[in-house]
């Protein structure tokens, strides 16, 4: 990103660590498409926000850093169904959706 990202205290601090984690991890620099959403019931609505979104537009290279984060962290460890980030969207759409939980850790290895 083209911001420093750990700066942003209106971010959550577990938010902010993926997304430190992410870039430095995958050598990849994102976009941010979406922060916060004023009126928003989820995790973009809230403060500190929790959901931020990132611009991807191979839905290949896209799988590969989902799944690179949801082996890193947990977004709530008593729901392992919930993911920290998921792939929404189609064609100039697509995106990563990245959010946290308060409860969210890093995965135990």
């Amino acid at each position: 990103m083209k911001i420093d990202i750990k700066q942003l205290n209106f971010i959550d601090q577990n938010l902010r660590n993926i997304l430190v984690w992410v870039e430095e991890s995958t050598g990849l620099e994102f976009t941010i498409t979406s922060i916060y959403r004023p009126g928003d019931s989820g995790v973009h609505g809230t403060m500190p926000v929790r959901g931020i979104d990132l611009r991807m537009r191979s839905p290949e290279i896209g799988r590969e850093v989902i799944d690179l984060i949801n082996e890193r962290w947990m977004y709530d460890p008593l729901r392992s169904s919930m993911k920290c980030a998921i792939l929404h969207g189609e064609k100039s759409n697509l995106h990563i959706h990245v959010q946290v939980h308060p409860k969210t850790r890093k995965a135990q290895f």
